[in-house]
């Protein structure tokens, strides 16, 4: 039987603690399915049949039932076995209420709901609930009802309103007539459950229903259901609005996902424009760049191809420069560099030397543009040159340092210390008593009368071949070949980049890529490791970081060669980079603004140095280096030639080997000088 009144019905709820943001969560019983003193009862299943549903849409909890006061929401509304649990924040912006919840003087609920089916119950003269409709919560001072947990007679204004609804709740169910339903004066448990005050000048003969009582309830029922009349056409608002942006939303995904189509629908029709050339070359370069297939293995699975679509990827090539070869400065050397290096490879690739077709059509056409006769000796010059600059063009740390040109594998170069003292001298003639040299190491005695002379030191640099080898088949055809010789050089470039990177920053270290066995030079981290330049934190590794201030630690530790921090640079690992991100005293990129533009890898300034951030440090773990400060002029960089480019024929393998090598070193001027510290993790 249902029934439009709402129904009041208390309990206690528990503090379960304060939120972050000064609110505090609370959590109590909205109804069990015990029957109650008043001798009614509320299934568990009258909350499983949608009666949560609107309340759900909007959960504001509400103080003493008024729609003014709104001072939380419920996070939860669970049906348990045993009935419906509620749980709910109380906002820090409820301010008095909040604290009184938290003193424990507020502890009681409130809960307004509609009973949308019940059934009478003859032996307990009570009412048993199986469908009812969640109208609000409220946290309240005073509780309708402090004696008994629920009580249905109290939700009307009179008595006479509640025979009627007990009659209509008989003849709905059948149980028996309405006559013979006899209502009975409340016994003193019952008055006690209805919170009514029996005096004796309030008591009717009747019925013993104290009217005042009735008519404050009536009241505050009143204003419950207005509140809750504004409730629902606030959710109702809500709602109407929810739905609205849900339906823009799906109105603005079914836009994009139209123009997605679109889109793909124009990029396969611009795929299927391409030339199967295009399409050949792009599935070359994605195998080569991409996946890092072995070269060889790629051109003996697509030489057919390769072979047939030759020409016209050449073609490809010639039309996307021929315009700027047109309107170039008549530099032959600028115009045609990467047509004549092309041509190199091809003629390495081959066997062929200069006298491959490809290297004799590049000959016409410079010597037509040049107006002078070019030799392949030119050729050559420009090949090296211009493959050390794409290897330049891709280092971060070489930059730092010097050149030094070697005319043989090892070299002895002077090197003058620190000065010892000047001599001061009356005499201002060249004859007689004159000064002295004294130009002894510093920290010499001042001796005027034992000058010792200039007392130099020496330094002997040497060189290492860098070497890298790119392989093919040995009956590949030439038409195979030259689509994939610009493949060939940047494969070369990547790799000598990358191995002078690891050895300047490495070298010969045990956490380098080249090991401890001296096949390449002495790098930073090595030279810091044996004289013994770093610092190792004290702090976890799990829970390590770097901060601009042990990068201030690291300069400071190298002494006279950390005063200047403009001639101290940073070279620091990707994890060490984006831990100073979080700290303030780091200026990334964005801040320095065009002084990260200076030096190809720099990405920002601690206290006025540089910091460089450099891919080759090992992977970070316990007692590996995450960063290391250097003093540059300290060190040099020994080349005896620049990059050659040379192949030859492996008979037992049947193939045709490329080789690009250059000679290189890396030392520091004055040994054992304080001219880098590393930072390094706990070893454990």
């Amino acid at each position: 039987m249902s029934s439009n009144k709402i129904y009041h019905w208390t309990s206690t709820f528990k503090t379960l603690g304060e939120t972050d943001d000064g609110g505090i969560n609370i959590k109590g019983s909205a109804s069990t399915n015990a029957l109650d003193r008043a001798g009614d009862i509320i299934e568990t299943e009258a909350w499983t049949k949608g009666g949560l549903e609107n309340f759900k849409n909007n959960p504001i909890i509400l103080f003493n039932h008024d729609y003014n006061k709104p001072i939380g929401r419920a996070t939860g509304l669970e049906v348990t076995d045993k009935g419906l649990d509620i749980t709910a924040k109380i906002s820090k912006a409820a301010g008095d209420i909040t604290h009184l919840v938290k003193d424990g003087v507020l502890g009681a609920f409130s809960v307004g709901f509609r009973c949308k089916d019940s059934e009478y119950m003859t032996d307990t003269d009570g009412y048993k609930i199986k469908d009812a409709e969640l109208f609000e919560v409220s946290v309240v001072s005073v509780p309708c009802n402090q004696g008994a947990t629920f009580g249905l007679a109290k939700s009307f204004d009179n008595m006479e309103e509640y025979r009627r609804y007990q009659k209509e709740i008989l003849q709905a169910n059948s149980v028996e007539s309405a006559d013979a339903v006899k209502i009975e004066q409340p016994s003193e448990e019952k008055s006690s459950s209805m919170e009514t005050d029996m005096s004796e000048e309030k008591k009717s003969p009747e019925t013993s229903i104290d009217l005042d009582a009735f008519a404050k309830e009536a009241a505050e029922k009143a204003v419950a259901k207005y509140a809750m009349q504004q409730a629902e056409q606030k959710a109702a608002e809500e709602k109407a609005q929810q739905e609205e942006a849900e339906k823009q939303a799906q109105v603005e995904a079914e836009t994009k996902a139209a123009q997605e189509a679109k889109q793909e629908e124009q990029k396969t029709v611009i795929e299927a424009g391409l030339t199967g050339a295009e399409r050949l070359m792009n599935d070359v370069e994605k195998r080569v760049s991409e996946k890092h297939e072995d070269l060889k293995s790629v051109v003996d699975s697509l030489e057919k191809q390769l072979a047939e679509k030759s020409e016209e990827i050449m073609n490809i090539r010639e039309s996307k420069r021929i315009f700027n070869d047109r309107q170039g400065s008549g530099d032959w050397k600028k115009n045609f560099e990467n047509d004549i290096i092309d041509a190199k490879f091809a003629g390495l690739a081959t066997g062929k030397g200069w006298d491959n077709d490809y290297a004799k059509g590049v000959m016409q056409k410079v010597n037509q543009q040049a107006g002078v006769e070019v030799s392949s000796a030119d050729f050559e010059q420009i090949v090296s040159t211009n493959i050390e600059r794409d290897i330049q063009n891709e280092l971060v740390l070489a930059p730092l340092f010097r050149e030094i040109p070697m005319n043989s594998a090892n070299m002895i170069i002077p090197i003058l210390p620190d000065a010892g003292y000047a001599e001061f001298t009356s005499n201002q003639t060249a004859s007689g008593s004159a000064p002295k040299g004294n130009l002894d190491p510093r920290g010499d005695a001042y001796d005027p009368a034992n000058g010792a002379g200039v007392d130099l030191t020496e330094r002997t640099l040497s060189t290492k071949k860098l070497i890298s080898q790119s392989y093919l088949g040995n009956e590949t055809e030439e038409d195979a070949i030259l689509p994939i010789l610009p493949l060939i050089r940047e494969s070369m470039v990547r790799s000598h980049a990358r191995a002078m990177e690891n050895a300047i920053l490495a070298g010969d270290d045990a956490d380098g890529a080249f090991g401890t066995s001296g096949a390449a030079f002495e790098g930073l981290l090595h030279l810091a490791r044996n004289d013994s330049d770093y610092t190792q934190s004290t702090t976890a590794f799990a829970s390590d970081k770097i901060v601009a201030s042990d990068l201030l630690e690291m300069r400071k530790n190298m002494g006279k060669y950390g005063v200047n921090p403009s001639e101290v640079v940073y070279i620091v690992s990707q994890r060490s980079y984006y831990e100073l991100l979080e700290d303030a005293e780091f200026q990334d990129a964005n801040l320095v603004g065009d002084m990260a533009t200076k030096l190809s890898g720099e990405i920002g300034q601690v206290f006025g140095s540089r910091v460089l951030l450099c891919d080759e440090f090992a992977t970070p773990a316990a007692a590996k280096f995450a960063a290391i400060a250097v003093y540059p002029r300290n060190y040099v960089m020994p080349r005896l030639r620049g990059v050659t480019i040379e192949s030859d024929y492996e008979v037992a393998n049947q193939r045709r080997v490329l080789v690009a090598s250059q000679r290189i070193g890396f030392t520091d001027l004055i040994d054992g000088a304080t001219s880098k510290w590393g930072w390094m993790y706990k070893a454990s």
